[in-house]
């Protein structure tokens, strides 16, 4: 859904309770910046940490509390201050306040990471987390490497399990989604 200044707004409930809208920075800086902003709600966690091997991101808080894991660091960014991820690092947020936090995310470079968040979206657009939902999420993640993988070690395997388990249900890569699109 396209709001009015121009943004594309994504839920993500029931799966997640926060909202992400895609600014169109991407098209203006011809891919070398790509900015969400995000709503998190109160008491809630962000995407299970992950890994983005060619870009970096910044976070800049615009309203309450960022709680962000880096490299098993934990930090909290207020409003008005930012954090920046290098590339290749670990690293999750969340809001355990019971206030929202709103905040954008830059990605340098874009690369897909646009069109691989909208696949996400329309995954879980309106179901819960269970398990053949993260399922196809895994499958679609294994089309995007060079924007973003799960953690090495143990967490990788499962997700590399977890796809291939995907491919055996008939779950499409996020390529085929984009093909057929």
């Amino acid at each position: 859904m396209t709001d009015h200044d121009g943004t594309e707004a994504l839920d993500f409930r029931p799966s997640l309770r926060q909202t992400m809208f895609i600014t169109g920075v991407s098209e203006e800086t011809d891919g070398r910046i790509s900015r969400v902003e995000i709503e998190l709600e109160g008491d809630q966690g962000g995407p299970p940490k992950h890994v983005h091997p060619q870009q970096r991101e910044i976070y800049t808080v615009e309203e309450g509390e960022l709680t962000v894991t880096l490299d098993g660091d934990r930090h909290v960014v207020p409003a008005g201050e930012s954090i920046e991820i290098p590339a290749g690092s670990l690293h999750g947020f969340a809001n355990p306040s019971d206030q929202p936090v709103r905040f954008t995310a830059d990605h340098r470079p874009a690369l897909r990471f646009e069109e691989y968040i909208r696949l996400v979206h329309r995954t879980v657009q309106g179901r819960k987390a269970t398990l053949p939902v993260i399922m196809r999420i895994v499958r679609i993640e294994s089309s995007y490497p060079e924007t973003i993988l799960p953690p090495p070690g143990p967490p990788r395997l499962v997700s590399k399990v977890l796809a291939g388990l995907g491919k055996l249900a008939g779950f499409p890569t996020g390529e085929e989604l984009t093909a057929s699109s």
